[in-house]
C-alpha cells in the first residue's frame, strides 16, 4: 500500500512552498524541494517496512484471516517464483527463502483452502534436491514440514518415506530432529484413541524399512520399534512378532537391540539413537529449571537450580507412573511370540555359525535359553554347543552356565543335561580347582537341579554334599544350599542325617514324594489355599480366647488344675479339614489381591522351613509329636516374609552364580582396609572451603574477630551491665534447664 500524504494545511498550498515565498530566493526554494522530496521517500520506505515485516503480517494474518487474503495471494505467488529460483542452485543458501517459507508454515493453517499445497510443494523440494541441498535449507524445510504436521495438514504417514531417505544423509542433528518428530508424533496419535487401520500401514511401512538392506534406514526403523514399546504406544502381539524378525537381522546392532528388549534388559542398544531419544526428558527438566531461575550462574542460582531440578524430575516421574498405571495391563514380550520353537532353532543356527562378536552370540544364546525355559521347548542340539564353553579358563563361564540354566526346566529329558552337569562336576566341582571355581560349579549345578529333575543320582549328589566341610566359607555355603534345594525337592536322595526334621517329618507323612520325568502335579484347588485358612482359623481362635479370657480366668485355673480342659488345635480335622474348606472358600469368596499377596508369604514360608527347618516353641516342644501344635506354631505371628527367597524358576543372570569375592587374609591387606576406611578430616574440611564459592562463613568472620571489637560487642556489655540479682536469675534458668536435659548428656572420653 504507497503511504498516504499528509493532509494539507488551512492555507490551501504546502508549508516549504510558503517558506520559498517569503524568502523570495529561488535557491532557497530548490533546497526546500529537495528537503520535502527526501523526508516524503524516507516516510514512504519506513511505511513500506513497517507493512512489509513478515512476523508483524503473520500475527494480523493469525488473528483475521478473511481481511488478508489478498495479502497472502502475494505472499504464495511471491513463494512460488523464489521456489522456481531456489531450483535452479539449491546448493547455496537463501536466508530471505527461508524466511518466506517458515511464514507461509505459520500462516497456512488460517487459509485451508489456498494453503493445502505447500506440504507437496516443501515434500517435492526435497525429494528431488535432497542430496545437493545446503544443510541450513533443508534443516529450514524439514522444521517447515514439522509445523505444518504437528497443526494436523497432512496425514503422518506421507513425509515417512522421504524422512527415511534423509536418513541416509551424513547430518547428524537432522536425523536425531526426524527420529524424535517421529516417535513423538505417533505416541500423541495414540493418546486419546487408536486408529487400527493407520498404525497397521505405519507397523508396515516400518516393518519394511527394518528388512531394507541399507543399515542406518533399518537401525531408525527398529529404534521406532523399541521406543514405542517402551513408551506403551505399540505392545500388542502384532508388535512384538515384527519385531522378532529383528532378531535373525544380519546387522548386528539390531539385533543386539532386539534382543536385549526381550530379555527385559535396561540396556536399550542402538548407542547414538536411542540415547538420544531418551535424552528428552532430561532435555525438558533443563528448559523448566532455566525458566524457573534463569540463565546466569551465581552461588544462589545454583542451590535453586538444584531445588528446581529435584521438582521437576519428581514431577515428571509422577507423571509417568501415572500414565503408566493408566493404560492396560501388558504381557513380557517373549510371551506374545506365535513360533517360538521356530525362532529358537534361528537363533542357535545363527550362533552356531559363527563370525560374529563372542559377547553378541553369549546374548544370543542368553534370548535363546529364555525362550526355551518360557515356553516350555526342546532344542537337544543347544546342550552340547553350551558344553564346548564350559570350561575354567573361559572368562565368560558364568554366563555360559547362565545360558544352561536358564534352559533347564521340568520337560527336557535327564539324558540331554545330564551330560552337561556331569562334565560341570569333573571340571568345576574337584578339589583340584581354585575355591572361587568349585563355587561357581556347585552354585550352577543347584539352579539346573531345582529347575529339572533326576539329574543327580544318589552318589553324585553324596560327593557334592561333602564339600560342605570346605575350608573355603564360599564353598561350604554354596554346598549347603544344593543340600536345602534337596530337602524340599527330593529329600530321599539324601542322608538321613542331613534331610532336616521338616523334611524328615513331610517324609513320614507322604508329603513329598520323589519327582519323575513326565509328571505333572494337578491341583483341584489354588496351591497354598489350605494354608490360608488355617491362618483365618488361627486367627478367629485366637480372637475368641482373647475375648472369654476376662470371663473365665477362674473356671479355667480350676479346670485347668483338674485336667478338664480339652486340647485347642488349629486343625481339628487335620489335613483333609483344610483342603476341604479351601474347595468350600475357593467356590463362595472372591479373593482379594491382599489374599493372593498372603498366599504368596505362606507358600514361601513352608519352602523355606521345609529347606531350614524352624525354632519350636516351649509348648510346641512339650507336645512334639502333635501335628496339630506343628501346623498352629506355622506362622509363629510374624506378618512378615521369614526366611530366604522364594526360588522360582525364572531369570538367570552371571552375577548370581559368581562366586563370592574372597577377603584379605594377611596383615597388610587387613591393614590396607582399615587405612582405606580412615577419613581425614582436615583434609575433607579443605576440600569442602576450595570448593566453596564466596567468602567466609559467619562462624569464620566471628571466629576470626579482633579481641578489642570482641569486648565492644553489645552482647558482651550487655553482661556487663548484669546486676547480681540477674545473674543469680539466668544461673537459676540455666539449672533448670540442665535438669530437663541431664538424661541426654554425651559422655566425654577420658
Amino acid at each position: 500500500h504507497p503511504p498516504r500524504r499528509p493532509p494539507l494545511p488551512s492555507g490551501g498550498s504546502p508549508p516549504l512552498l510558503l517558506v520559498a515565498a517569503c524568502t523570495g530566493r529561488h535557491q532557497a526554494s530548490q533546497q526546500a524541494m529537495a528537503v520535502a522530496m527526501t523526508g516524503a521517500a524516507a516516510d514512504a520506505s519506513g511505511a513500506a517496512e513497517k507493512v512489509m515485516s513478515l512476523p508483524q503480517l503473520q500475527s494480523l494474518m493469525k488473528k483475521d484471516p478473511e481481511a488478508y487474503e489478498v495479502e497472502f495471494d502475494q505472499q504464495w505467488k511471491h513463494f512460488v517464483s523464489m521456489m522456481e529460483i531456489f531450483k535452479l542452485k539449491p546448493q547455496k543458501p537463501n536466508g530471505s527463502f527461508g524466511e518466506q517459507v517458515m511464514f507461509l508454515a505459520h500462516v497456512s493453517p488460517s487459509f485451508p483452502g489456498k494453503g493445502a499445497a505447500l506440504p507437496g510443494e516443501l515434500i517435492g523440494a526435497l525429494d528431488e534436491h535432497y542430496e545437493v541441498m545446503h544443510t541450513s535449507m533443508r534443516q529450514t524445510l524439514v522444521q517447515a514440514l514439522i509445523l505444518l504436521r504437528n497443526r494436523g495438514q497432512f496425514p503422518c504417514i506421507r513425509t515417512l518415506p522421504l524422512y527415511f531417505k534423509l536418513f541416509k544423509l551424513s547430518d547428524k542433528s537432522l536425523r536425531t530432529q526426524i527420529f524424535t518428530h517421529i516417535v513423538r508424533d505417533i505416541s500423541q496419535m495414540n493418546v486419546k484413541s487408536k486408529s487400527q487401520k493407520v498404525n497397521k500401514e505405519l507397523r508396515d511401512l516400518f516393518f519394511s524399512r527394518l528388512k531394507d538392506g541399507e543399515a542406518e534406514v533399518s537401525r531408525r526403523a527398529c529404534a521406532v520399534f523399541v521406543s514405542l514399546y517402551r513408551k506403551n504406544v505399540w505392545r500388542d502381539a502384532h508388535v512384538v512378532n515384527l519385531m522378532s524378525a529383528g532378531l535373525v537381522h544380519p546387522d548386528v546392532k539390531i539385533a543386539a537391540a532386539l534382543a536385549h528388549l526381550f530379555l527385559g534388559n535396561k540396556t536399550k542398544g542402538l548407542e547414538g539413537i536411542l540415547d538420544e531419544s531418551d535424552d528428552e526428558s532430561d532435555k525438558e527438566v533443563d528448559d523448566v529449571v532455566k525458566d524457573v531461575v534463569g540463565a546466569k550462574k551465581t552461588a544462589r542460582r545454583e542451590k535453586r537450580v538444584a531445588r528446581a531440578r529435584k521438582a521437576a524430575q519428581k514431577a515428571q516421574t509422577k507423571k509417568k507412573t501415572k500414565e503408566e498405571r493408566a493404560t492396560h495391563i501388558n504381557f513380557v514380550a517373549i510371551d506374545l511370540l506365535h513360533d517360538p520353537q521356530t525362532l529358537a532353532e534361528r537363533l542357535l543356527q545363527r550362533v552356531a555359525k559363527g563370525g560374529e562378536p563372542f559377547h553378541f552370540r553369549l546374548l544370543l544364546l542368553h534370548l535363546t535359553g529364555r525362550l526355551v525355559s518360557r515356553h516350555s521347548l526342546l532344542l537337544p542340539n543347544l546342550y552340547p554347543y553350551l558344553l564346548k564353553y564350559m570350561q575354567p579358563q573361559q572368562k565368560e563361564v558364568t554366563q555360559v552356565l547362565a545360558c544352561l540354566v536358564e534352559a533347564s526346566h521340568a520337560q527336557v529329558p535327564p539324558d540331554d543335561l545330564k551330560p552337561v552337569v556331569s562334565h560341570v562336576m569333573k571340571t568345576f566341582v574337584t578339589e583340584v580347582q581354585a575355591p572361587e571355581v568349585i563355587e561357581v560349579g556347585l552354585n550352577g549345578i543347584r539352579e539346573v537341579c531345582s529347575r529339572a529333575v533326576n539329574i543327580l543320582s544318589e552318589d553324585e549328589l553324596a560327593d557334592l554334599v561333602g564339600f560342605r566341610k570346605f575350608k573355603h566359607k564360599g564353598v561350604a555355603m554354596a554346598a549347603r544350599s544344593l543340600i536345602n534345594t534337596y530337602r524340599e525337592l527330593d529329600p530321599n536322595l539324601l542322608h538321613r542325617s542331613l534331610r532336616g526334621r521338616q523334611a524328615s517329618m513331610a517324609l513320614s507323612r507322604g508329603d513329598v514324594q520323589a519327582p519323575e520325568y513326565g509328571t505333572q502335579q494337578i491341583h483341584d484347588a489354588i496351591d497354598g489355599l489350605d494354608l490360608l485358612v488355617a491362618k483365618k482359623r488361627r486367627r478367629k481362635g485366637s480372637a475368641g480366647s482373647d475375648e472369654e479370657s476376662g470371663e473365665e480366668d477362674e473356671d479355667d485355673e480350676g479346670e485347668a488344675a483338674a485336667g478338664k480342659l480339652p486340647a485347642v488345635t488349629a486343625t481339628e480335622g487335620g489335613g483333609a479339614g483344610e483342603a476341604a474348606e479351601a474347595k468350600q472358600l475357593m467356590s463362595e469368596q472372591v479373593l482379594s489381591s491382599e489374599d493372593f499377596k498372603k498366599l504368596r508369604k505362606l507358600r514361601l514360608q513352608r519352602s523355606v522351613e521345609l529347606q531350614l527347618g524352624r525354632k519350636r516353641k516351649a509348648e510346641e516342644m512339650s507336645s512334639s509329636g502333635s501335628e496339630s501344635d506343628s501346623d498352629e506354631d506355622s506362622e509363629s505371628g510374624s506378618e512378615g516374609e521369614r526366611g530366604l527367597q522364594g526360588r522360582l524358576p525364572g531369570a538367570m543372570s552371571a552375577t548370581e552364580l559368581r562366586a563370592t569375592p574372597s577377603r584379605g587374609r594377611t596383615k597388610a591387606q587387613r591393614l590396607a582396609k582399615v587405612h582405606a576406611g580412615r577419613t581425614d578430616f582436615r583434609e575433607k574440611l579443605v576440600e569442602k572451603r576450595s570448593k566453596r564459592k564466596g567468602g567466609k562463613t559467619n562462624a569464620e568472620q566471628k571466629r576470626n574477630k579482633p579481641l578489642m571489637m570482641s569486648m565492644q560487642a553489645s552482647e558482651v556489655r550487655r553482661k556487663k551491665g548484669q546486676t547480681a540479682r540477674m545473674k543469680v536469675q539466668t544461673m537459676k534458668k540455666h539449672i533448670k534447664t540442665l535438669k530437663k536435659t541431664a538424661n541426654h548428656q554425651k559422655i566425654r572420653r577420658k
